[in-house]
C-alpha cells in the first residue's frame, strides 16, 4: 500500500513549527508527499494557499493541524485522518482558543500533545492520544510511528499502551535518580510533581494501588514544600483512584474532605444523597467528572441517559469534552439543565454546524442567539477572529523555538 499524502496546517508558516517536529516532517517528505498551507514551505514540500482548499482530495489524505484556530477549516474537510498536533495551552490562554482546542481534539482521529500535562488531560477526555514532548526519544518515536500508521489507515492501540507503560517507567527511573540526589543532600526540582505525574500514569495503566502510593507521596512532599491548594489539586485525585479500586463510599468521603466553598460542599452533599438513594453509578460518574476524568464519566452516564439527572450531566460532560454533536443529540431539555438557556443552545448548534462546513446555517444560529442581546453575538465575533488568525497562520514571518 502506497504511503498516503499529508497536508500540514501549521502554527505560523513552516518556520513556526517547532524545530524538532519540523525536522521530522521534512524527513517524512522523503517517504510520502507533503503539502502545507505555508508560504515558506521548503523544497520538497508543496506550498498551498487557502484558495486551494478545494483542490485537495481530502478523502485520501491525512491532515496534521497544529493550531486551534484551524478547527473550523480543517474539521469540515473530513480528511481520511485528522491529527491534532498541538503544544500545551498557555497559562493565560484565551477562552476562544481553549474552546477551539477542545473541539479540534474531540473531532480528531488522533491527538499528539506537546506537553505532559496536556497529554494527560487529553487521556482523560478521549482515546488515541500520544505524547511528543522531546523529553524522551523512545516516547517520541511511539508518537511519530502512530502518526504514520494513522495516516495510512491503521490503528495504534498497541502503541498507546506501549507509550503509557514506557512513560510510566521513564518517570519511575527519573524519580529514582532524584531520590539518590536527595540522599546525597541536594534538592532536585520537580520531585513532587514527578510523583504526581507517575501516579496519574499508573492510574491510566490500571495500577490503582501503585497510583495511590505515589499520589500520597506526592501530597506529603508538597506539604513539606509549603505548596498551596494541595488538598484540591492533589489529594482529591485519591477519590478517583478509590473508584478504580471499587471503594465508592471511601471515594465520596475523600472528596468531602477536600471540598471547599459552597459549590463543592453542595457537590459532596449530592454525592452522598445519590449513594443513599441507590444511584451508585450516577455518583461514580459525577465523581469522575469532578476529577476531570470525563472519559470514564461519559462511559458510565451513557447507559443512564434516560434518567433526567444523568442526561443533564452527560450533556455537560460532552460539551466539556468538545463533543458538540453528541451533546446536541441529547436534545434541548438535557442541554437546558446542564448548559444554560436557549441562547446557549443556539450557540452550540451554530458551532456544530460550522464544524460540519455549514457556515451559512451556523451564522444564522449565531445571529438568532444575539437577536435580543447584542453581547450574545459572541459566535459571530469568534468566527471573524478565527478566520483572521487562520489567514495569519499561513505566513512564515517568524521562527519557532
Amino acid at each position: 500500500m502506497a504511503a498516503q499524502p499529508i497536508v500540514v496546517f501549521p502554527p505560523g508558516g513552516w518556520r513556526g513549527i517547532p524545530s524538532g517536529v519540523r525536522g521530522w516532517l521534512e524527513e517524512l517528505a522523503a517517504k510520502r508527499k507533503l503539502m502545507a498551507f505555508a508560504d515558506d514551505a521548503p523544497n520538497g514540500i508543496e506550498s498551498l494557499g487557502l484558495e486551494q482548499l478545494n483542490n485537495v482530495e481530502w478523502g485520501s489524505v491525512a491532515a496534521i493541524v497544529m493550531h486551534p484556530a484551524w478547527v473550523h477549516i480543517a474539521v469540515p474537510l473530513k480528511p481520511q485522518c485528522l491529527i491534532a498536533m498541538l503544544p500545551g495551552p498557555e497559562s493565560n490562554e484565551e477562552e476562544l482558543w481553549s474552546k477551539c482546542r477542545a473541539w479540534l481534539c474531540a473531532y480528531a482521529t488522533l491527538v499528539v500533545a506537546g506537553t505532559e500535562a496536556f497529554y494527560l488531560d487529553q487521556c482523560f477526555r478521549r482515546g488515541s492520544v500520544f505524547l511528543m514532548d522531546g523529553m524522551d526519544e523512545t516516547s517520541d518515536l511511539f508518537a511519530r510511528q502512530a502518526v504514520e500508521w494513522h495516516s495510512d489507515g491503521f490503528e495504534s492501540d498497541m502503541l498507546i499502551r506501549l507509550q503509557q507503560r514506557h512513560r510510566a517507567n521513564w518517570r519511575n527511573e527519573l524519580l529514582r535518580k532524584q531520590e539518590q540526589e536527595q540522599a546525597a543532600g541536594s534538592k532536585p526540582s520537580g520531585f513532587a510533581d514527578g510523583l504526581f505525574f507517575h501516579s496519574v500514569y499508573r492510574y491510566l495503566t490500571g495500577e490503582p494501588e501503585y497510583a495511590r502510593q505515589h499520589l500520597l507521596a506526592s501530597f506529603e512532599q508538597m506539604l513539606h514544600e509549603g505548596r498551596r491548594d494541595t488538598l484540591q489539586n492533589v489529594y482529591r485525585f485519591l477519590s478517583a483512584i478509590e473508584l478504580e479500586q471499587g471503594h465508592v463510599q471511601d471515594a465520596v468521603r475523600t472528596y468531602g474532605y477536600t471540598a471547599q466553598g459552597e459549590t463543592e460542599w453542595r457537590n459532596a452533599e449530592q454525592l452522598s444523597e445519590w449513594l443513599a438513594a441507590g444511584k451508585r453509578e450516577l455518583a461514580k460518574a459525577q465523581l469522575y467528572r469532578l476529577n476531570d476524568d470525563y472519559r470514564k464519566a461519559a462511559a458510565l452516564l451513557e447507559p443512564l441517559a434516560d434518567d433526567p439527572e444523568a442526561r443533564a450531566l452527560l450533556a455537560a460532560t460532552y460539551i466539556t469534552m468538545g463533543r458538540l454533536d453528541s451533546a446536541l443529540l441529547l436534545g434541548n431539555d438535557g442541554l437546558r439543565k446542564s448548559a444554560g438557556d436557549r441562547r446557549q443552545w443556539l450557540r452550540l448548534q451554530g458551532t456544530a454546524l460550522l464544524l460540519k462546513g455549514k457556515r451559512h446555517e451556523a451564522i444564522h444560529c449565531f445571529l438568532a442567539a444575539g437577536e435580543h442581546r447584542q453581547e450574545e453575538l459572541n459566535g459571530m465575533i469568534d468566527l471573524a477572529v478565527m478566520d483572521g488568525v487562520a489567514r495569519e497562520l499561513t505566513r512564515g514571518d517568524k521562527e519557532a523555538d
